[in-house]
């Protein structure tokens, strides 16, 4: 059964990498935008930024499904290890970002989810799943039987909406919260960090 699990965590990393290309696509300003709003980063490394992290997600992405589709377990292991620490920086990103009291858009979809906690931990959880199904893809080849197969199908896909959609399904829009910005006060509806 370790072969389902490394299987199923490997498909949620996977497609949350294609889901936040896909969304980056969708509306290329808003990285950039919601950088700016952070008021962390400086201008260059802003841009920077909100042209590598598309890049890396999706590149890690087609990897991770050449890996998947071909068994090829030191890839996989490879792109699970990589978007260990990508999630892993975006997590610490946006702890940081809150606990400066800033706030502003996550970034990270095509509506303008808030920065919350929910991101934060959103990103931890994709940053432990990617390193199980790193250390999970070390113990073997995925090698599903017909029902496991199916059940992998339907339940990645399920599991990555679920979980990608988790800060929006958390956002709480009645109280309002000023957070700092670089450019003076921003209203946004998300808490600091705890």
């Amino acid at each position: 059964m370790i072969s389902f699990y490394g299987g199923l965590t490997a498909s949620i990393v996977v497609l949350t990498l294609f889901i936040g290309v896909g969304s980056h696509a969708a509306r290329p300003a808003a990285l950039g935008e919601a950088l700016r709003a952070h008021g962390v980063l400086g201008p260059r490394l802003r841009r920077f930024a909100a042209v590598v992290v598309p890049f890396v997600e999706g590149a890690l992405g087609v990897g991770g499904t050449a890996s998947l589709l071909t068994g090829h377990q030191r890839g996989l292991q490879a792109v699970l290890a990589l978007g260990t620490a990508l999630f892993g920086l975006y997590a610490g990103y946006t702890r940081h970002v809150l606990a400066l009291g800033r706030g502003g858009p996550c970034g990270c979809s095509h509506q303008d989810v808030p920065l919350s906690r929910w991101v934060t931990r959103r990103a931890v959880v994709l940053a432990g799943l990617a390193l199980a199904g790193a250390a999970l893809a070390g113990a073997g080849p995925v090698q599903l039987s017909a029902a496991e197969l199916l059940t992998l199908l339907l339940a990645a896909p399920a599991c990555t909406v679920l979980l990608w959609s988790l800060p929006a399904a958390m956002h709480e829009p009645t109280g309002t919260t000023v957070h700092r910005t670089a450019e003076g006060a921003s209203r946004w509806t998300s808490p600091p960090a705890l």
